[in-house]
């Protein structure tokens, strides 16, 4: 979301029980990056006030105030407009998507480095990739992947002088989660064509055995061994080689289970645990209007709870930092005098701002209204806190 200036300025209408008074719609406004938003709430009535009275001033205060060089004026059919951030918004990569990502980088250095006959090298990143690869079991899909590492981390510890014992366990590792495993033979040295044959061999003429993987059957959760699909819970995988295998569940909607099993010379089994992803429920706010702001301009209670207590809310809709409630209140000469109130959001702290008198006949309500707007935006730029009231405005009182 574009940040807005230091706060949001809202300038809306508050509705004193009177439907037809006009609206300020979202279109009208034109809003520009970095300013305030305002929401004007339409004045209420101290005492008797005409309905064209009420109409007529509330929309001078309205009409003059969206010509602000300072705020911008919205109402509460405004929503703050939200930027979409790719990255923000972009699935969340786990721990182990990135191991993996980072093993298939570093498995593909190690065979660069082969190419170039740096065995030593090539023996670590292969080693490295194999780490990583077995760090991130749970997720990992193409196990083709870690009988690659093993296969290329054999092939590069010959190379570089290592034990033939030390070789062969390589070998055994890639062979024991991929039986089909074959190496490039081509330029190969014939003793490492000849260990890896009889590797293999020996291999294939070992008692095979199972793992199962026990669990509840549910809906949509698959079991796999060593990356291959055995079936819905409970399942088992027959026809494997002594030595280590991952047992695996996944399924849309639940969290991924594993297993690293050990199998000698007996079949093995396990019991997966199928857990549901728990999904956060979003608390739905209902949305508010003016409306709900009416007593705060009616009855003066800018530092009540009635005032205080849905300023919060709507200004959170809408993006508001500033609410301008104003009030008007005629004299023994039906002449009108309007009151006016600025609240920052923020603190929750309301500022009167200069009465403007107006003519009974309202002949003077453009300039009146120009000398409010340049005090309403003169307190939105600077809001002085100092004279946040404590007690309802003087306008009110009966006396």
């Amino acid at each position: 979301m574009t940040k807005l200036w230091s706060r949001v300025v809202f300038v809306g209408y508050l509705v004193a029980g009177l439907a037809a008074t006009p609206a300020v719609h979202a279109e009208e406004t034109k809003e520009e990056p970095g300013r305030p938003r305002v929401l004007v709430v339409p004045p209420a009535a101290i005492g008797e006030v005409s309905a064209v009275q009420l109409k007529r001033i509330g929309k001078g205060v309205a009409d003059q105030l969206k010509t602000s060089s300072v705020f911008d004026v919205v109402t509460d059919k405004d929503k703050v407009a939200q930027k979409t951030d790719g990255k923000k918004n972009a699935p969340k990569t786990s721990a182990a998507s990135k191991r993996i990502d980072a093993a298939d980088a570093v498995r593909q250095e190690g065979m660069n480095l082969q190419t170039e006959g740096k065995w030593k090298d090539a023996l670590d990143k292969f080693g490295d990739a194999v780490s990583l690869y077995e760090k991130a079991y749970l997720e990992l899909q193409d196990y083709g992947n870690l009988a690659s590492a093993y296969t290329g981390a054999g092939v590069a510890a010959f190379y570089a002088g290592r034990p033939a014992a030390e070789v062969a366990h390589w070998f055994e590792q890639g062979i024991g989660i991929l039986p089909t495993l074959v190496i490039d033979r081509r330029k190969q040295d014939k003793a490492l064509l000849e260990l890896f044959d009889k590797t293999h061999e020996q291999m294939e003429k070992m008692p095979k055995l199972s793992l199962a993987i026990d669990g509840p059957t549910t809906d949509g959760v698959e079991a796999y061994v060593d990356g291959v699909k055995v079936g819905a819970l409970p399942a088992k995988a027959n026809e494997l080689v002594p030595g280590v295998h991952y047992a695996q569940i996944h399924g849309e909607g639940f969290v991924p289970w594993g297993a690293i099993v050990h199998i000698r010379g007996k079949d093995a089994k396990v019991t997966a645990k199928v857990a549901a992803i728990k999904v956060e429920e979003k608390k739905v706010e209902v949305p508010v209007t003016v409306d709900s702001l009416a007593d705060c301009a009616r009855f003066g209670g800018f530092h009540l709870p009635v005032c205080k207590g849905p300023s919060p809310k709507l200004a959170r809709q809408v993006g508001a930092n500033f609410f301008v409630f104003s009030a008007i209140k005629l004299d023994r000469f039906n002449r009108p005098t309007l009151h006016a109130f600025v609240m920052d959001t923020g603190d929750l702290l309301t500022v009167s701002v200069k009465p403007q008198e107006l003519a009974a006949d309202l002949g003077d309500l453009n300039k009146k209204m120009a000398d409010l707007e340049a005090d309403v935006s003169k307190a939105v730029e600077n809001f002085p806190k100092a004279r946040a009231m404590q007690k309802t405005p003087a306008a009110w009182s009966t006396k």
